[in-house]
């Protein structure tokens, strides 16, 4: 597992209508690699997240993450999306927020009801 494929994009096009985003992405990134995705505003890079998550189809290519599809993989990562908008009554601070990753099921266990 030392160097194991965690994500693996291949050939993954997205359209919003019949205006392309993504086109013929490929790329995998192994256990310990470090990644960043940049680029202007608009230029696909939420869209390529919520295709590794699962939250968006690609229109055509393959995603795996750990090696099965997306909405199972996902359950075995973590992502912490930045919002702009954020109520500042909420009471909560950033510790709370990111120890929310650690709380398997909890998410689950609270939306069912």
């Amino acid at each position: 597992m030392k160097n194991s494929i965690i994500v693996d994009l291949k050939n993954i096009f997205f359209y919003y209508g019949e205006t392309p985003v993504l086109e013929d992405i490929s790329f995998s990134i192994k256990k310990n690699d470090f990644l960043a995705i940049i680029g202007p505003n608009g230029g696909g890079k939420t869209t390529l997240l919520k295709i590794i998550l699962g939250l968006s189809k690609p229109d055509r290519g393959t995603v795996k993450v750990f090696g099965k599809n997306p909405e199972e993989g996902r359950k075995l990562a973590g992502y912490l999306p930045q919002n702009i908008s954020f109520d500042l009554t909420f009471p909560i601070n950033v510790f709370d927020i990111v120890i929310m990753g650690r709380y398997k099921g909890l998410v689950r266990k609270y939306s069912e009801k």
